[in-house]
């Protein structure tokens, strides 16, 4: 996930830890990010991955077409969804090359996924089918949602099973990182 943009920033300010992270570029899995969840105005920092259902794996993602038959996944999906801020995420062609997907607009990105406790809070982040732009890069991508989307994704359950089904609709670019 990419974390360079003014939103993004003042989120990270708005954390209620006690010690504030310092605002990186990039969030590899593993590592702690800002979400938003029903239970909470502010941002929560939060670990991203699940551990698997061995512990032998680290889950990132979830597909949003399967989430709600997935025993693993429902439970969590239906209680504790979150709201993952960022101004983009980045995805690999076939040949290895890194892309920045972002708004054309220039705003910020939310990405719908869920949280659990485990050892701690953790999040793992929705993905459907890509558009047929990001589709060049990847077969998938990841759960968007427009700002004014979060609070209905969050607290309204039927919402967010209808809104997981819809086709991503926010513009994007792409910027080869080199």
């Amino acid at each position: 996930m990419n974390m360079g943009h003014a939103e993004i920033a003042e989120i990270y300010r708005n954390l209620q830890e006690d010690v504030p992270p310092l605002l990186r570029w990039e969030v590899f899995p593993s590592q702690h990010a800002p979400i938003y969840t029903a239970e909470s105005n502010l941002p929560l920092f939060c670990k991203w991955g699940f551990d698997g259902p061995h512990g032998k794996q680290l889950l990132i993602n979830a597909r949003a077409e399967t989430v709600a038959e997935k025993p693993f996944f429902a439970k969590d999906f239906v209680r504790n969804r979150c709201a993952i801020p960022c101004s983009g995420f980045f995805e690999w062609d076939d040949d290895k090359n890194k892309i920045l997907f972002d708004r054309s607009d220039g705003g910020a990105l939310y990405l719908g996924g869920f949280c659990k406790t485990q050892d701690e809070r953790r999040f793992v982040i929705l993905t459907k089918p890509a558009t047929a732009n990001a589709g060049r890069v990847h077969s998938r991508m990841p759960l968007l949602l427009n700002k004014t989307d979060v609070a209905n994704f969050l607290y309204d359950g039927e919402f967010a099973k209808n809104f997981i089904r819809l086709p991503n609709e926010i513009d994007l670019r792409q910027t080869p990182c080199r």
